[in-house]
C-alpha cells in the first residue's frame, strides 16, 4: 500500500448537519475546500429520518460530525441517546436548549410558538421571514425543500441536552459567534461544562457567521 493510500484509509470520516429552513448545499463551500475527504452531508431532516428514528441508522457513524444551530442540537440528541458514537463533535452556533427558562437564556416560547404557527401555514414564507431577521439570506440561495418542516421547530423545543454537557466524555466543541440574537454566547457562563468541552469563538459575528468561517472550520476538519 502507498502512503498516499495509507493516509486516505486513515482520514475519518466526517458527518455534516444543517439547521432549520436549509438544505444540505450549504455545507457546500466547505466540501469545495476539502476535496478527497469523505463526507455524509444531511439536512437537519433527513439526519432526524436516520439517526433519530426507531429503526434509523446502526452504524456507529462518521469519526467526526459538524452541526450548524439545529443541526448541532439533533447531534446531542443523537449523542444522548447512544445513536451516533463519533469521536469528536464540532457544534457550530447550536445550544443544549433552545427555549429560554428562569435562570436559562434562549428564545421565548411565544416567539417559538409564532415561528411554528407560520411554518404551518406557509413553510417556505416562514423560512424567508426567518432567514431575513437573522441575516441568513435568500431561500432562493438556499432551498427549503423539507428542511422548514414543523418537525425541525419540535425538536428545538423539546432537546435539552444541559445534562449530557456536563458530564460527556465525548470531546465537543462548541464554535459560538458575538452578537448571536439566536445563540447567546453567554449559554455557556449558565453551565458547569465537562472539561471535555471546549468553547470556541467564531470570528465573524452574528447567527449566519458560518457562512464566512468556512475555512476555520475546515482546519478543525484536518
Amino acid at each position: 500500500m502507498t502512503e498516499d493510500a495509507d493516509d486516505q484509509r486513515r482520514a475519518p470520516r466526517i458527518g455534516l448537519v444543517g439547521g432549520w429552513s436549509f438544505s444540505a448545499d450549504m455545507f457546500t463551500p466547505l466540501l469545495e475546500s476539502r476535496p478527497g475527504v469523505s463526507f455524509d452531508v444531511y439536512d437537519w431532516h433527513s439526519f432526524a429520518r436516520e439517526w433519530l428514528a426507531p429503526c434509523g441508522a446502526e452504524d456507529a457513524g462518521p469519526d467526526v460530525w459538524l452541526g450548524w444551530s439545529l443541526g448541532g442540537g439533533l447531534l446531542l440528541e443523537a449523542l444522548a441517546r447512544g445513536r451516533i458514537r463519533p469521536q469528536r463533535l464540532i457544534l457550530v452556533s447550536a445550544t443544549p436548549r433552545f427555549l429560554a427558562e428562569e435562570g436559562w437564556p434562549g428564545v421565548s416560547r411565544a416567539e417559538w410558538r409564532a415561528l411554528r404557527q407560520a411554518a404551518r401555514r406557509d413553510p417556505r414564507v416562514a423560512a424567508q421571514g426567518f432567514r431575513h431577521r437573522f441575516s441568513l439570506g435568500d431561500v432562493d440561495a438556499f432551498p427549503v425543500e423539507n428542511s422548514a418542516d414543523v418537525a425541525g421547530l419540535d425538536w428545538l423545543a423539546r432537546i435539552d441536552a444541559r445534562a449530557l454537557l456536563g458530564g460527556a466524555s465525548t470531546p465537543i466543541e462548541v464554535w459560538l459567534a458575538a452578537d448571536d440574537p439566536l445563540i447567546p454566547l453567554v449559554w455557556v457562563d449558565s453551565l458547569s461544562l465537562s472539561p471535555a468541552v471546549t468553547v470556541r469563538r467564531l470570528s465573524r459575528p452574528g447567527h449566519a457567521a458560518i457562512f464566512e468561517c468556512w475555512s476555520e472550520l475546515a482546519g478543525r476538519l484536518a
